[in-house]
């Protein structure tokens, strides 16, 4: 029951968000400002505040980072197979299994963290995103580039690969909060509350958007590449990291982020990136929605593995 009672709060407002949305509380068109909101200056505002005050020195050291981008790395390989294992796969189907497998929801990850181990958990899952963010938007644009089929008129290229990455407004918050640390920028004490503010605004809307945004219709689109996608995440990539962290004797707050980052699911934002790339966008939903589901046990679990497990 103690594992059970910290995610019961994720629970309750993701159920509260999806309430709100079938009952017409909160009509459906009103959710895109809400969810723009959210990606655009709350959990922006939460990066740059928990990277400001995190101890990079002692975070980002040894192999955590380098742990998380093996993973990535291995996730991404896991998409490749797939795409040679299922017969038929087509190049839009194929880009959307590599977003759900290698992109990773903050909102998710963040608010169970902070659940589960408090302050010193967040501050691994900053450097997490500080040092994955910008790399997973540059990679899975850079597949749907490839293997997409973006809409007439779309830029392409180089120049909009890069142009793509740095208008994320989660890179900027990375970038940004990096630079304010590393730098040892004096911030004002009335901007930090501000941002304390924001921050801790955060992850509630954040939790109620993706209420909002579940479909159980798509519960029963059961297909081949979606079930590659349910492998990749929320079941292999955390069992991967766990077993890693655990050979290394990564620390227990480490061992619990890093799991996270890989048991939450995918970013919601690759649905709209899919769309408009050319990727297959029902697919990501359907993918997407079971993710959020299967990773509500997946949470306590990679709990009771770093309590028994991490260094």
């Amino acid at each position: 029951m103690s594992l059970i009672l910290p995610i019961l709060p994720v629970l309750l407002l993701v159920g509260a968000g999806y309430a709100l949305r079938v009952s017409g509380t909160i009509a459906q068109p009103l959710w895109a400002g809400i969810d723009t909101l959210g990606f655009r200056l709350l959990i922006p505002a939460m990066v740059v505040y928990a990277i400001y005050r995190a101890d990079l020195g002692e975070v980002a050291s040894g192999p955590f980072v380098p742990l998380l981008l093996v993973v990535l790395v291995l996730a991404a390989a896991g998409a490749f197979a797939w795409r040679l294992v299922l017969p038929g796969l087509s190049d839009a189907s194929f880009t959307t299994i590599f977003q759900a497998g290698t992109r990773w929801n903050a909102f998710i990850a963040l608010s169970a963290a902070e659940q589960f181990a408090g302050p010193e958990a967040l501050a691994w899952l900053a450097v997490a995103m500080a040092a994955t963010i910008a790399v997973i938007n540059m990679v899975n644009i850079l597949v749907l580039e490839i293997w997409g089929t973006p809409p007439a008129g779309a830029r392409t290229g180089l120049s909009a690969l890069l142009v793509s990455v740095l208008r994320n407004p989660m890179v900027q918050a990375s970038l940004l909060g990096l630079a304010l640390n590393l730098l040892q920028v004096p911030v004002p004490e009335v901007l930090l509350k501000t941002l304390g503010m924001a921050a801790a605004a955060a992850l509630p809307v954040g939790l109620l958007c993706v209420g909002a945004g579940l479909m159980p219709r798509r519960l029963v689109s059961a297909s081949g590449p979606m079930w590659a996608g349910l492998m990749l995440r929320p079941v292999l990539g955390p069992l991967a990291f766990a077993a890693c962290a655990w050979a290394m004797g990564l620390p227990h707050a480490a061992f619990l982020a890093g799991t996270f980052v890989f048991a939450v699911p995918a970013a919601a934002n690759g649905y709209v990136v899919a769309r408009q790339m050319g990727g297959d966008a029902e697919l990501y939903a359907a993918i997407l929605t079971w993710q959020t589901l299967l990773c509500l046990p997946m949470l306590p679990l990679a709990a009771f593995l770093a309590d028994r497990l991490s260094g």
